[in-house]
């Protein structure tokens, strides 16, 4: 039986992946943690899937709830498994806010990420692509809008 070329690029990123968990992840947080943490980070990778996004940035709600760490969630957690999730969405090779509407969840199952309440506004891309504020703010003249004397 032979594999095609996506099954073994995907094993070989998963055991890469788990690698980064038992160096990265493993000495700051509880054995807990990295149980929850690890198979989210697997199933990513299994179903080709983004983690999920807010705004372009990781979504941090959604993933700590899919995981049920809330409360684990530290700053240096955070900081630890950014480059895992972003060698992800590297490894997908796709434009991160594109694959951000479903993900699967804990234990590989499939869930729609609970939509979590949030102070920051949308924002939403301009024709040209620059993203703008879904609102904008008169602001006065700074002095780069000045001409040049």
């Amino acid at each position: 039986m032979s594999m095609n070329k996506n099954d073994l690029s995907s094993r070989h990123f998963q055991r890469k992946i788990s690698q980064f968990c038992e160096l990265r992840i493993a000495p700051i947080s509880y054995r807990r943690v990295l149980e929850k943490i690890h198979p989210l980070l697997v199933s990513l990778i299994i179903y080709r899937e983004s983690p999920p996004l807010l705004n372009g940035h990781i979504d941090w709600t959604a993933i700590t709830q899919a995981c049920g760490i809330e409360a684990a969630l530290t700053a240096e957690l955070k900081k630890r498994l950014q480059p895992g999730l972003d060698a992800i969405i590297r490894w997908l090779g796709a434009t991160p806010a594109a694959e951000a509407d479903s993900w699967p969840g804990q234990n590989g199952v499939r869930q729609r990420a609970a939509a979590a309440t949030s102070t920051r506004k949308p924002q939403r891309a301009t024709a040209n692509g620059i993203v703008a504020p879904s609102e904008s703010v008169p602001r006065g003249p700074t002095p780069t809008d000045q001409p040049f004397p």
